[in-house]
């Protein structure tokens, strides 16, 4: 094998493996991101509570405030997510100096195979795989969520504009036009992600899958290296 092959499999390694610290750290990032979110709404939804209760029988305008609350903790949980995650989905310093390692050729790679606990990258490669479905399901959620009400808000305009059957622009999400509102919606929405989001998905599942036969062939480079060094 030329040393142009050695490099190209260590470099598609760095790149597979910071994919996979990627998905370990918004793996770590979800039980805060749940935390801080059942706080919130714990919280909120107690303050209304008191307030209803104290205020209810006087300012009977307050039964109504649960729709913008609602919404509100809906517009923060996916806010505070996407944050957290995009944040979390950043790999720092761990692989950057491989390439700087690979320039000295046999010794470089040497070097950075030596440096790898390969037991360590096999638990994070297995922690990634099983678990990435859990991480998909929730982004493709945040961003469909997201996606629904650009759309939502986006169809009732549309319609408001160009048939403006009634002057209240929300007609169609009441009465008999909810269903076919919520069903054409849904059906944007979906397609929407999907071809956003089906591109980085079908990447991420073949850099996963594929992990382990490229992991085994730099393991192999790893002893016939250091072979050749004894």
């Amino acid at each position: 094998m030329s040393m142009d092959d050695v490099v190209d499999k260590v470099l598609r390694l760095r790149d597979a493996l910071e994919t996979v610290e990627s998905i370990n750290n918004r793996l770590s990032e979800l039980p805060r991101i749940f935390m801080v979110i059942l706080t919130v709404a714990v919280a909120t939804l107690g303050v209304y509570d008191i307030l209803w209760f104290m205020l209810g029988t006087v300012y009977a305008s307050l039964r109504f405030l649960w729709i913008p609350v609602i919404l509100g903790l809906i517009l923060f949980s996916l806010y505070y997510t996407v944050h957290r995650l995009n944040k979390a989905r950043k790999v720092k310093g761990l692989y950057q100096d491989w390439s700087d390692k690979l320039k000295e050729g046999a010794l470089g790679v040497l070097a950075i195979l030596e440096g790898l606990d390969w037991d360590y990258v096999e638990y994070r490669v297995n922690r990634a795989k099983s678990l990435y479905p859990i991480l998909l399901i929730i982004d493709e959620t945040a961003l469909a969520v997201l996606f629904y009400f650009i759309v939502g808000f986006a169809y009732a305009l549309v319609n408001y504009l160009l048939f403006n059957i009634t002057n209240d622009p929300w007609h169609v999400f009441t009465g008999p036009w909810y269903v076919f509102t919520l069903a054409i919606l849904v059906a944007l929405t979906v397609a929407l992600t999907l071809a956003v989001t089906w591109g980085k998905i079908v990447n991420t599942f073949k850099t996963l899958w594929s992990l382990d036969s490229l992991l085994w062939e730099v393991r192999w480079l790893y002893h016939e290296y250091r072979k050749l060094q004894t």
